[in-house]
């Protein structure tokens, strides 16, 4: 269930972002949680293949924020590194006003 995520950065450019299977494992256990809808209507569209606008990616953004909080609240192990990609990708794409397109393994 990887997810493969890309915005357009100029005329040619494109910015990814990949997210794992491992790390959806880890974003499953919010999954359904009312404090993240962003997080878990990705996860109930993945196959879909969204279109991310720059509003939502930012609602992401502060999400993924959110649930990086709530892991170290509870003193849980998570993988700080790709979270922090992620989060970068969806303010980026948000601070650029860029539609962030999406395809699904």
């Amino acid at each position: 269930m990887a997810l493969n995520m890309y915005y357009k950065n100029g005329m040619i450019r494109k910015t990814r972002c990949h997210i794992p299977n491992d790390l959806f494992t880890t974003l499953y256990q919010v999954h359904d949680n009312g404090n993240f809808p962003q997080l878990t209507w990705l996860i109930d569209n993945i196959y879909d293949d969204p279109q991310i606008g720059p509003d939502i990616a930012k609602a992401f953004a502060d999400e993924i924020v959110a649930f990086e909080r709530l892991i170290l609240s509870l003193h849980l192990p998570f993988p700080r590194v790709p979270l922090q990609k992620l989060h970068t990708f969806f303010m980026e794409a948000a601070t650029n006003q860029q539609v962030i397109y999406t395809k699904s393994d």
